[in-house]
């Protein structure tokens, strides 16, 4: 049996004394390890990119450099599995659609078109409807359908030939 054993070990001796083989493992072993920092790397960057935390991407980096050539494939499916599905920038570009929506929402619109027009237009300027008149005492703009003006008092009539909407 040693004797088979002996004859194993020399004829993988041999194949691995060979030029050609001590080239082919020193490529793959480099292989590996360009790929085991490029991995690590690219965990610094997906991070950054993730987080606005200055030290979890340095974390995850060292945690694939860690895991060694050949455990940093664990420490990447951990990264993919702990890791924010967002990034920082759609998470903002998401805050400033919801803001923008949120502010169109406010918006007053025209009773008559449905356009956006200004809290104190008298007229809107798409189809010439009535919005608001102004007070005779202070000269702000009040709605139609107020009975007196809500910042100095005067009460009045709605002038004559304006439609009252409600909005």
């Amino acid at each position: 049996m040693d004797q088979i054993l002996s004859q194993i070990g020399d004829a993988i001796g041999g194949v691995v004394a060979n030029p050609t083989v001590q080239l082919i493992l020193a490529v793959t072993a480099g292989y590996v390890v360009i790929v085991w920092l490029a991995s690590a790397l690219w965990a610094f960057v997906d991070m950054r990119r993730r987080t606005s935390n200055a030290f979890v991407p340095y974390a995850t980096a060292g945690l694939v450099i860690v895991a060694s050539p050949i455990l940093f494939p664990f420490a990447l499916l951990l990264h993919f599995a702990v890791r924010p599905r967002q990034t920082v920038a759609d998470a903002r570009m998401s805050q400033l659609r919801d803001a923008a929506l949120e502010s169109e929402v406010d918006v007053p619109l025209c009773p008559s078109c449905g356009k956006a027009i200004g809290d104190d237009w008298l007229i809107c300027p798409r189809c010439r409807a009535t919005l608001a008149h102004r007070c005779d005492r202070c000269g702000r703009a009040v709605s139609l359908d107020w009975d007196a003006c809500a910042w100095c008092g005067a009460s009045f009539d709605p002038p004559s030939g304006a439609v009252r909407t409600d909005r």
